[in-house]
């Protein structure tokens, strides 16, 4: 299992979008300054997705809803892959770095300890949510802390439609990451599948598009061994924020995440089902369109 070199293998497949090199670095616009084309836009913020998870999870959107399965390796694939766990200096302002790419450069380095999981590729994938394109120097930077030989960056800013899939498809990342913070073992996470409504792109798609998670989310999950007492814990109604507007929990913290009471951040409705004891449970109610 090699999550950077299919992760790498897809992206190289990704056609009709502005790019450029600087040697062994090739960076995607696929949503800072190059427009994508209407036809393949949702293909390219599809497979941006799809390469954030290690393509370890399948991405799907259909009448309105996203679709996130992934079959082995959740906490991985979401966490160890997906999580936007690097920060990096574009232009002096934090970009926020997902994708296997991490698991190369150890970012953040305790987590894969954790986890217990490494790897060695010649081929590094990261995906960066930047408002402007990275110049060559921090490129090779990247390139520098995974060790690898090659390696593709896909740049999109978050008010783009990659961005706003790029959000939607951490709808099962946000439930796992969830149960991590409460203490549970997340490499007994066996499978994993979510969905959630698409809300319209527009200037406040950073505030929609976690609404949508925190009020219409869906995650179902198959663990092996569950602890019936974090069931309740584990859904976004378990936070005091519940019930209000993201774009007005966001504002009343000063426009800091870690102001924000923690617990807001999980999907709207989970399932569990424990394999070792054939044992099923619930937790939490979707509410879309949010009342």
């Amino acid at each position: 299992m090699n999550l950077n070199f299919e992760a790498f293998r897809l992206l190289e497949r990704v056609e009709d979008v502005s790019s450029y090199d600087f040697g062994s670095v090739r960076v995607l616009d696929v949503g800072v300054s190059a427009p994508l084309r209407e036809e393949k836009a949702w293909d390219v913020a599809v497979a941006v997705a799809e390469a954030c998870l290690g393509c370890l999870g399948k991405v799907s959107t259909r009448e309105g809803m996203l679709s996130v399965e992934i079959p082995e390796h959740p906490a991985l694939a979401c966490l160890g892959s997906q999580m936007s766990g690097w920060g990096i200096k574009v232009s002096g302002k934090t970009a926020l770095g997902s994708g296997p790419a991490r698991i190369l450069a150890r970012k953040p380095r305790d987590l894969y300890s954790k986890l217990g999981y490494s790897e060695s590729s010649k081929k590094a994938v990261l995906c960066l949510e930047s408002d402007v394109l990275p110049d060559e120097k921090t490129c090779w930077d990247i390139l520098n802390a995974t060790a690898a030989e090659k390696l593709i960056l896909a740049v999109y800013r978050p008010d783009s439609l990659v961005g706003l899939v790029s959000v939607l498809a951490r709808v099962v990342e946000m439930g796992v990451y969830r149960l991590d913070y409460l203490g549970f073992d997340v490499r007994k996470i066996l499978a994993a599948k979510g969905n959630v409504s698409i809300p319209k792109l527009d200037a406040d798609v950073m505030y929609s598009a976690n609404d949508a998670i925190i009020y219409s989310g869906l995650v179902e999950l198959s663990v092996s061994g569950w602890d019936g007492g974090l069931t309740d814990k584990c859904v976004s109604s378990s936070s005091p924020a519940y019930g209000k507007p993201f774009k007005e929990i966001f504002k009343k913290a000063g426009g800091d995440f870690y102001k924000i009471d923690h617990a807001i951040f999980a999907p709207a409705e989970v399932k569990i089902t424990d394999e070792s004891s054939g044992k099923n449970y619930a937790a939490g109610k979707r509410k879309w369109p949010r009342k």
